[in-house]
């Protein structure tokens, strides 16, 4: 078949050139030649396309990736400003609460340090007087600074949920209103405090907690009353269980009701009494037992110009069945505390009869006035105790390799010029060598679950209580883990030694 054909002139010459096919050659479709060109056409548009789109993809991806990262570093940032400003208002705050007490004893302890430096000091009847009122200031002042501390403390772990609530039979008269009755007449007050209680109303509640808040309120009302009642109540209202503190005081002021529950309030009073973090400790210790606070703004306390305030507390429960409680009070399964409060004399000489007459204790801290306090009051109870002092971890190592001691206190932080073990550190070399002893941490700060992660037995803060009936219960509840332990159950707290310094 021929297939193309054509004369050429080369060298003078004419030449035919001739194509021709032979028999059984393929001859091209026209027909897939066009649809073959538009499959590629819509192949290349496709591709295309997908570039295109997955180009705007990439973008927008990115865009939100920058997006969110800003977001993120906004909200950084914020959370950065917020921690400041919460840091700044939390020294604000301790700056302005600890400075004026701190000037009073400060200015108080100069005037006992001049009269106890004249020829014959404290002579005349008028001078000791003087002298016991400096002392008074003094004490009342560290006492405000430790409980601000105290408070602070219990407020942080209240608000991130680390407080354990321990749930147990209470007897709310017994166990709650007349303790927290007999510690504020203890106090030297005035002020006619009433209970009201039927008699075995008994609730499933953490009296330590429960007689915190109550305490807290109560003094509240101490310190903004000169003359009047105040009066701890509880009864059951529609099946559940309330309690209320109410006073004869000079009332809140509705500027500040607003914000009464919130932390760092400033003082309800125009005398700027109170730390302002009573009430939102006692607002979260409530909402841990599964309860609520609030203040009735209906109250009236009755006498001319003292409208007086009162704090509702429903703890949201039903009272126990008498009967059920006796059951499990007989059975051993809880027991509470019968003392009407822990200043009792009684209760002081029972408590103190039951230390052990010796104990070989050592006491690791590396502050030496604090050995030598401590030293000093542990001997006012428990005479006949043995006080070893180290100052780091390390000496107390080389101490426990040629003596025995039945209880070691540890401090978390001991500081000197060359680096020191922690206290969970040298508690745990202590474990690692085999020593058995009773160990107890200590620390100003909530170190209790390194302690006992590290080994040791019991955790106590600082400082130690002074008051003798107090210092007693808190060593007996010390002992008193080692006992829990050694029968392989949990240690837990006896609520008959419970120190008045863990529950206010």
């Amino acid at each position: 078949h021929l297939q193309w054909q054509d004369t050429v002139t080369a060298a003078n010459k004419i030449w035919i050139v001739s194509v021709a096919a032979p028999e059984g050659t393929y001859k091209a479709n026209n027909i897939f030649v066009i649809l073959g060109g538009v499959i590629i056409c819509i192949a290349s548009i496709s591709l295309a396309l997908w570039i295109c789109t997955n180009a705007r993809r990439v973008h927008r991806f990115n865009y939100m990736k920058a997006q969110a990262d800003a977001e993120k570093s906004a909200l950084i940032l914020d959370s950065a400003k917020q921690a400041t400003k919460a840091e700044r208002e939390l020294n604000d705050f301790i700056a302005h609460e600890v400075r004026n007490p701190v000037a009073a004893a400060m200015l108080a302890c100069s005037f006992v340090q001049t009269a106890i430096r004249k020829p014959k000091p404290i002579v005349d009847p008028e001078a000791r007087q003087t002298l016991q009122e400096d002392v008074e200031i003094i004490d009342n002042a560290l006492k405000f600074v430790n409980d601000l501390l105290r408070n602070m403390l219990d407020m942080h772990r209240a608000t991130n949920k680390q407080l354990i609530i321990d749930s147990t039979p209470t007897d709310l008269l017994h166990d709650v209103l007349e303790p927290v009755e007999g510690m504020l007449h203890y106090s030297g007050s005035k002020v006619d405090v009433v209970v009201e209680c039927p008699k075995d109303l008994v609730v499933l509640s953490d009296h330590l907690r429960l007689k915190q808040v109550i305490l807290n309120l109560g003094r509240n009302s101490v310190k903004f009353i000169e003359e009047g009642f105040i009066k701890l109540q509880a009864k059951v209202v529609k099946g559940q269980v309330q309690i209320a503190v109410e006073d004869s005081g000079p009332g809140i002021p509705m500027e500040k009701r607003e914000r009464l529950f919130c932390k760092y309030q400033e003082s309800l009073d125009m005398l700027s009494q109170g730390t302002g973090i009573g009430l939102f400790l006692c607002k979260n210790l409530v909402e841990l037992m599964g309860g609520d606070i609030r203040l009735d703004e209906d109250y009236n306390s009755g006498i001319p110009g003292c409208p007086g305030s009162r704090f509702v507390i429903n703890l949201k429960v039903a009272p126990m069945d008498p009967n059920e409680y006796n059951s499990h009070a007989g059975n051993g399964i809880c027991s509470l505390n019968d003392s009407p409060f822990e200043n009792d004399c009684e209760s002081a000489h029972l408590i103190v009869s039951e230390m052990p007459e010796s104990l070989n204790v050592l006491f690791v801290d590396d502050d030496q006035i604090m050995r030598k306090l401590f030293a000093r009051t542990v001997k006012t109870v428990a005479p006949g105790w043995t006080v070893r002092q180290a100052a780091n971890g390390e000496t107390a190592l080389k101490l426990t390799e040629t003596d025995h001691y039945d209880l070691i206190f540890m401090d978390m932080y001991m500081a000197s010029v060359e680096k020191q073990m922690l206290g969970t550190e040298a508690v745990q070399a202590l474990r690692a060598k085999g020593v058995t002893s009773l160990i107890c941490g200590l620390s100003a700060n909530d170190k209790e679950g390194d302690f006992l992660a590290a080994g040791a037995d019991a955790f106590t803060f600082k400082p130690f209580p002074c008051e003798k009936v107090a210092l007693s219960k808190e060593l007996l509840r010390i002992l008193n883990q080692d006992h829990h332990t050694s029968q392989g159950g949990v240690a837990t707290d006896d609520p008959h030694i419970q120190t008045n310094e863990e529950s206010v």
